[in-house]
């Protein structure tokens, strides 16, 4: 019934918000990007994060992602690879030279990589989002669904991910915020670099449990 999917649009809708509103990798990366860097940069790394998560949306629907959870060896191997790589960007950040109070000059140790393939990157490397969708088309999606239907969840996906991500990059790279990042830099980029540290430390160790569960 007509009814029953525009219901279910607006299930999709409120969980993609909730999911996209609470902090994490890709919040991390955008507001770090702003403030640190530009407006431009923060959003770049914005549109980077929607494109990779229209990527994960749209293998979702097509069952290329439940067949990848099938093949356990390539699944923990992009869980391996995305812990590492939560890792390495919060060593990145971490280490982060302290920015100058001048905002014109950005800082050289970000302005080596393309914010936007960060953004790609960060999303992509974060497996949990393939169980996230799965689970939620699973349960959401009805049967025999039409076109439109699917047509509707990917776009309703991307305008919300560009407007959330594109206010982040927004706010946090306004005058104000960035001359308070100026001043506390260096504990901010310890924060972020620290917080994207454990996302990665926390994928691994879960991955490490279920290894371990799995041998015995």
């Amino acid at each position: 019934k007509p009814m029953d999917l525009l219901i279910s649009l607006l299930n999709v809708s409120i969980i993609h918000l909730l999911m996209a509103i609470v902090p994490g990798p890709n919040t991390v990366l955008v507001s770090f990007t702003a403030a640190s860097l530009s407006r431009s940069a923060g959003l770049l790394s914005a549109a980077g994060v929607v494109v990779a998560s229209l990527i994960w949306v749209t293998l979702s629907l097509s069952g290329i992602i439940t067949l990848l959870l099938k093949a356990d060896i390539l699944y923990q191997a992009t869980r391996l690879v995305g812990a590492a790589y939560f890792v390495y960007t919060g060593i990145r950040i971490f280490r982060a030279i302290p920015v100058s109070v001048q905002p014109e000059n950005p800082r050289p140790v970000s302005s080596r990589h393309s914010p936007f393939v960060a953004g790609v990157f960060t999303t992509l490397s974060n497996p949990k989002s393939a169980i996230f969708w799965v689970s939620v088309f699973a349960l959401l999606v009805p049967g025999g669904a039409p076109l439109w239907y699917y047509c509707a969840v990917v776009a309703i996906i991307t305008v919300q991910s560009t407007i959330w991500y594109g206010f982040v990059a927004l706010v946090l790279s306004t005058s104000v915020v960035k001359r308070n990042y100026a001043g506390l830099s260096s504990w901010i980029d310890k924060v972020a670099g620290g917080v994207m540290i454990v996302f990665g430390l926390k994928l691994a160790n879960e991955l490490r449990k279920d290894l371990l569960n799995s041998t015995f």
